[in-house]
């Protein structure tokens, strides 16, 4: 079987939305190509999301994560606070997926 050939497309937008579309690709560790792509194919399951909403919570999430381990190595030197301070934190998240 042949490999399909890919074609260059060209697609209009203003420079702010073609940065903002850079910038989420970028986030989501893509191409702008590979990432329209991707979003379209994905669109018929996932009608609500919005890649740049998408992106901006990986971003989120992995600042949370850098924060999360700096908290983990400041209080480090004292285990017992650590696992009082993870326990308060699930504690919280708990409560909170009830409320969702």
């Amino acid at each position: 079987m042949k490999k399909p050939t890919r074609k260059q497309r060209t697609v209009m937008m203003t420079d702010s939305d073609w940065q903002d579309l850079k910038e989420t690709a970028a986030a989501a560790g893509m191409t702008v190509s590979a990432f329209i792509v991707h979003r379209l194919a994905g669109s018929a399951e996932d009608h609500g999301s919005d890649p740049r909403t998408d992106a901006r919570l990986e971003r989120i999430e992995r600042s949370v994560r850098i924060l999360e381990e700096i908290e983990r190595l400041r209080l480090s030197a004292d285990d017992e606070t650590w696992e009082k301070v993870s326990a308060i934190v699930e504690a919280r998240m708990e409560i909170d997926r009830k409320l969702d």
